[in-house]
């Protein structure tokens, strides 16, 4: 009896023992799935040109996205968004880390008020331990007979998602000029071969799929909604979308789960959602 009670424990033991080893050694939580959105808010004002702030931020809260990428925001700019800091409005009303990277930083209409700046933003339910704003060639909307110049607008925001660090990149490329956009696709993927960490890359890329400038682009990374997506992808312009030209791309190691637009209004453009898995790192 007693050497089978001792034969007994050494098989418990050895279970005891091999069980943490086995279940690290096949890696769980390995994989972190993360919700990423892309949205050109058009300054928080709908396709009828209703300013609503806190309808862009209930339908980025409906959404359940934990990574979000705005395009076309305000921050002090003019009466269109009350000189409001819509960046910061959002991230206090979603509860969320959030970035803002201007493409155009102006003075104030009066001394002592702050910049008037314009361009995107980052927000987060995950620690963004770093953030930059890269600069793209762009035509200015503002002061378009300048021709071609090197202007800021290309966020990069390092973000700890459960403990492995993502690069997330936003973007708005020129609504003017196919070349143009082709070379900014380049100057971004030359920008985004420096990460350290998986990659994804959202915007508005204002190009249609099969455009030399997307199919760069796919040609080092993955269309999550190619990769997960159903339906056409339109998402602009609302109510009525004929065109696909919002996109959140990744780098390889990553896996696009699923990918929708989301139809519902606040803009004069949809979302686009996609969940991702990022493989963790082990260095």
């Amino acid at each position: 009896m007693r050497k089978s009670t001792w034969w007994w424990s050494g098989i418990v033991l050895a279970l005891l023992l091999w069980v943490p080893f086995s279940v690290c050694g096949m890696g769980v939580d390995q994989e972190r799935k993360v919700s990423v959105l892309t949205w050109n808010i058009h300054h928080g004002t709908d396709h009828q040109g209703r300013l609503d702030l806190e309808r862009t931020a209930e339908v980025i809260r409906e959404s359940g996205a934990e990574l979000v990428a705005l395009q076309e925001v305000d921050r002090h700019w003019s009466d269109r968004s009350r000189f409001t800091d819509q960046a910061r409005i959002l991230g206090e009303k979603l509860d969320m880390w959030v970035c803002f990277a201007p493409i155009y930083s102006l003075d104030p209409q009066k001394e002592g008020e702050p910049r008037r700046e314009y361009g995107l933003a980052i927000l987060s339910r995950y620690p963004i331990t770093s953030f930059k704003n890269h600069e793209l060639s762009r035509i200015s909307s503002l002061e378009p007979e300048r021709g071609i110049q090197s202007l800021p607008g290309f966020p990069e925001a390092v973000i700890n998602l459960k403990g492995q660090k993502v690069h997330l990149f936003n973007t708005h490329l020129s609504w003017m000029d196919a070349d143009l956009r082709l070379k900014e696709a380049e100057e971004m993927l030359d920008i985004m071969a420096k990460a350290d960490h998986p990659v994804i890359l959202t915007g508005d890329m204002n190009a249609l799929p099969g455009t030399r400038e997307i199919h760069r682009l796919e040609q080092e990374m993955t269309d999550t909604f190619e990769a997960a997506g159903e339906g056409d992808g339109f998402t602009y312009p609302v109510l009525d979308p004929r065109r696909r030209i919002d996109f959140i791309f990744s780098s390889r190691e990553i896996r696009a789960l699923d990918s929708r637009v989301i139809q519902d209004v606040g803009s004069d453009h949809y979302p686009v959602l996609s969940v991702l898995e990022v493989p963790k790192q082990i260095h």
